[in-house]
């Protein structure tokens, strides 16, 4: 009996430990990845075309020929992105191997905008898989 007790506290106990070492990880890596979007959004803003497209996935680098192609798509399709007056990280998830961040975006004329941004790794790096934005219909201060 005393050693099913000491059997069954020592599980709980390693199960509790590996939850809150996974836990870790798991904030770990989102700061990390939140790191590399604002990494890749300075770059944006410093018209770094090789810093941002470092940060790009396999898939992203293999749609486009070179970090001045990947950049000229972002300056013409994506302007808050490449140029933000600001911006603040809402909501990380992470969901079947992926980490997905939601951040609000204001514009350089002061509109919001929704971005969710989806990482992926690539030989035990996050990179950058892909970027949609939204408008939020509403002006910021």
């Amino acid at each position: 009996m005393q050693f099913k007790k000491i059997f069954y506290t020592s599980l709980s106990i390693f199960l509790f430990s590996a939850l809150s070492i996974a836990e870790t990880i798991d904030k770990t890596e989102f700061n990390e990845t939140q790191a590399i979007i604002e990494s890749q959004l300075k770059a944006f803003i410093n018209k770094d075309a090789e810093g941002a497209f470092f940060h790009a996935s396999p898939y992203i680098k293999m749609r486009f020929n070179n970090p001045q192609d990947f950049m000229s798509m972002v300056e013409n399709y994506y302007e808050p992105v490449y140029n933000p007056k600001n911006y603040y990280f809402m909501e990380s998830k992470f969901f079947e191997g992926s980490i997905y961040h939601q951040l609000q975006i204001i514009s350089q004329d002061n509109v919001s905008y929704l971005a969710m941004y989806s990482l992926v790794k690539d030989n035990g790096e996050w990179k950058i898989s892909g970027c949609s934005i939204y408008p939020m219909n509403q002006q910021s201060i």
